[in-house]
């Protein structure tokens, strides 16, 4: 099993499918391993994907957060040298946006899972600004 001392020094394409440019996660900020919850970090770009008129649009940040849940599980699979699994959006229930980021803001996505079973991850999203504003939440389901 891999160790890591500074998990924010980890290439986040070590530990997710996605590449650029379409990958809207900077870094991994934190995995909690009682909990194996995470929260991922994304700069918006001004030439982002899902960015327009100077906000990151409603499909960046579904995007985001579904990268963040392939995060935690690429991760999981990372330290116990796994290969990196491609996934699926099966649901997502309760969708709250409450504002948009603007070019430059720093966001921050928590993943909490709530079950997992046969290759199904069912978790709760937070999205928030470097602040602690809330910018959206919901439940998301995905397969692997």
């Amino acid at each position: 099993m891999r160790t890591i001392d500074d998990i924010t020094t980890l290439d986040i394409l070590a530990i997710l499918p996605h590449r650029r440019p379409f990958v809207l996660i900077d870094r991994l900020e934190s995995y909690d391993e009682s909990t194996t919850s995470v929260t991922t970090s994304y700069r918006i770009p001004e030439d982002g994907v899902f960015v327009e008129d100077n906000i990151f649009k409603a499909e960046g940040l579904m995007e985001n957060i579904a990268q963040s849940c392939a995060a935690r599980i690429g991760f999981y699979d990372w330290l116990h040298e796994l290969p990196v699994k491609p996934g699926v959006i099966g649901s997502v229930k309760g969708l709250s946006i409450s504002s948009f980021p603007k070019i430059g803001e720093k966001i921050f996505t928590h993943i909490t899972p709530k079950a997992e079973a046969l290759g199904v991850l069912l978790a709760s999203a937070q999205v928030k600004t470097e602040s602690g504003t809330l910018v959206a939440e919901c439940q998301i389901k995905v397969a692997v």
